[in-house]
């Protein structure tokens, strides 16, 4: 079987079902990918246990992505890391090292391959530390404004979308569907840091890379729409803008 090593951890691709239930229980998230296609299994060289995963594949909107990002390029030359998760025990610096091994099996392993690309989720907290831990080239962020705040409950417009909208038969828009379930309801929006690993040396990235964003002076929520507040349907949203790190996500 396919295997790279370091002195604490070897990497073997492992069945998608186990990286899944892996990703579910220990992603901040709880929630996997469907559009993986690669499943790397992280395991400790002193018991052979399996202590993480990472799930591999194309972005969510793999028909334009790529070339916007690198000319030319397409899904089937890169892949996206989508998700990783280690175990809550594993001990400081195993993330990075999982992440190393990743790089180090993409490159002898998947010879199409030619860069990678990962999205740090600021409203998460997250600015990237570990793809700078592991030298990734950071190119500036994109803002998302997909994910509500309903009562402190953070969800996607999909997932929103599915739960309460597919198969309603009314006519109500989902902000309607919604001003009848939560008594605050808002959209917020956050930055989506953009890291991208060079497998190639001669592919042509169309960003300027950056200097690294820090922790301590990005905002988690850069800006919070409110539609209903405190139980009251607003006539005229509530825009609120933050400009420093620890604010909290739940509305209020």
């Amino acid at each position: 079987m396919n295997t790279v090593e370091n002195k604490n951890y070897y990497m073997q691709e492992i069945d998608a079902k186990i990286a899944k239930e892996l990703i579910k229980k220990y992603h901040y998230s709880g929630k996997v990918v469907p559009n993986s296609k690669l499943h790397l299994g992280v395991f400790d060289k002193k018991t052979n246990e399996l202590v993480g995963a990472l799930q591999y594949g194309t972005p969510m909107n793999a028909s334009k992505t790529p070339q916007k990002l690198v000319k030319d390029s397409n899904q089937h030359e890169m892949f996206e890391l989508n998700r990783m998760a280690m175990l809550d025990e594993a001990p400081k610096f195993s993330e990075s090292q999982a992440i190393g091994l990743s790089i180090k099996y993409i490159k002898r392993y998947k010879n199409n391959i030619k860069w990678l690309l990962s999205f740090s989720d600021g409203k998460e907290g997250n600015v990237g530390t570990i793809y700078q831990a592991t030298n990734w080239k950071y190119y500036g962020y994109r803002i998302s404004d997909s994910f509500y705040d309903l009562d402190g409950e953070i969800l996607h417009a999909v997932q929103i979308w599915h739960k309460y909208k597919e198969n309603n038969k009314t006519n109500k828009t989902t902000n309607q569907i919604l001003y009848e379930i939560y008594n605050n309801v808002s959209k917020i929006y956050s930055k989506q840091f953009i890291y991208i690993f060079p497998l190639d040396k001669n592919i042509k990235i169309l960003l300027e890379e950056q200097k690294y964003p820090k922790k301590e002076t990005e905002p988690r929520v850069i800006k919070q729409v409110f539609y209903k507040k405190d139980g009251v349907v607003l006539d005229k949203k509530i825009t609120l803008e933050f400009n420093t790190y620890d604010i909290d996500l739940k509305a209020s």
